[in-house]
């Protein structure tokens, strides 16, 4: 990876946190509490906006800024989003900040050409996240200044169909000008070492957050979780498409993927979306959350390879310090002893 200057006042792997550590934005679930917890611990939280109209996206980044001082992330998904309605939701972002605070806008895919424009002279600094070398460094020439590698592994839709090790190396050949941070299957301390040697700067997660107290996953899809037992628990289905076409998407097992033909289709659950009540149809890419009634083990509960390591529901907070703690082991096992000042060995 290309030399980066770090004279923004940034960490090395191009965020404004103590921990390269990111929250995934994961719609419904990355609640202005959980984004807040994650940052107050060091880390980078993200808020989802997803589908959210501008009102919406204006009061969620409102209410995660009153809950923290501290940076945090705030998602956009264009593909999902389109260019009307992405441009809304990047105008209320950016407008709800009026401190002076380093801010993170993290785009779930490519973004289109003006995105990086319109956050100049704002305090937000503009991170993708991308599933190819390729697209790594479409990311660079767009303005990004740190990349998310997407792998299989990962829950969620899936970006690209690399491995995640294989993706870091071949991006990391291609020496583009920016910070990279592994995604998919992290979930301790000894793999986040490892894709540090291979290049990486820093990690993003998303399964180890679903089960967060802060977290605004219904019950039932936390204990579906901590059930797991890893990824042989987790399949790659195209059977969620409804609202978020076109892309394969890790979840875990359920009736619903492991039937050898689609399950008929009908409405299964009900949920809250911007202040009203909807039908939810099997086939939907809507994650259950805390509003949700109905078939929670027939929706879309993305997880990935690291679901094995969600064991309790616990405060982000503790998520957060156990990753760290982890990892500093982890580093601290990998490096050479100390010479010795007296013998010189």
């Amino acid at each position: 990876m290309a030399d980066l200057d770090t004279a923004d006042g940034l960490l090395p792997a191009g965020l404004p946190v103590s921990f390269p550590l990111v929250q995934a934005g994961m719609g419904g679930i990355a609640t202005p509490r959980l984004a807040a917890a994650v940052s107050e611990a060091g880390a980078l939280g993200t808020v989802a906006l997803y589908k959210l109209a501008a009102d919406g996206c204006r009061a969620t980044v409102e209410d995660t800024a009153a809950l923290t001082a501290r940076p945090f992330g705030v998602n956009v998904i264009p593909e999902v989003a389109g260019e009307t309605l992405l441009r809304a939701q990047v105008t209320a972002a950016v407008s709800a900040m009026i401190d002076d605070r380093p801010m993170v806008l993290n785009s779930y895919g490519l973004p289109p050409a003006w995105l990086s424009s319109e956050l100049e002279g704002s305090r937000f600094t503009l991170m993708v996240q991308v599933g190819t070398p390729d697209d790594a460094s479409r990311a660079a020439d767009l303005g990004a200044r740190t990349v998310v590698l997407q792998g299989t592994e990962a829950g969620g839709h899936l970006l690209g169909q690399l491995p995640l090790d294989q993706l870091i190396i071949r991006t990391v050949a291609l020496n583009a000008p920016v910070h990279l941070l592994a995604a998919g299957g992290v979930a301790d301390g000894r793999r986040m070492r490892e894709l540090c040697e291979l290049g990486a700067a820093g990690w993003l997660l998303g399964t180890a957050f679903v089960a967060a107290r802060e977290s605004g996953a219904h019950e039932l899809y936390k204990s579906a979780l901590i059930d797991a037992q890893g990824e042989r628990d987790t399949v790659v289905t195209d059977r969620f498409e409804i609202g978020w076409p076109h892309r394969p998407h890790r979840v875990l097992r359920s009736a619903v993927t492991d039937s050898p033909s689609a399950l008929p289709s009908q409405f299964i659950a009900w949920t809250s979306v911007s202040g009203g009540r909807h039908p939810v149809p099997r086939g939907s890419a809507a994650a259950p959350t805390t509003e949700t009634t109905g078939r929670i083990d027939e929706m879309a509960r993305y997880a990935g390879h690291g679901c094995g390591a969600v064991r309790a529901v616990l405060p982000a907070a503790d998520i957060v310090a156990a990753l760290r703690e982890s990892h500093d082991h982890a580093l601290a096992a990998s490096l050479p002893p100390k010479e010795s000042v007296i013998h010189g060995t």
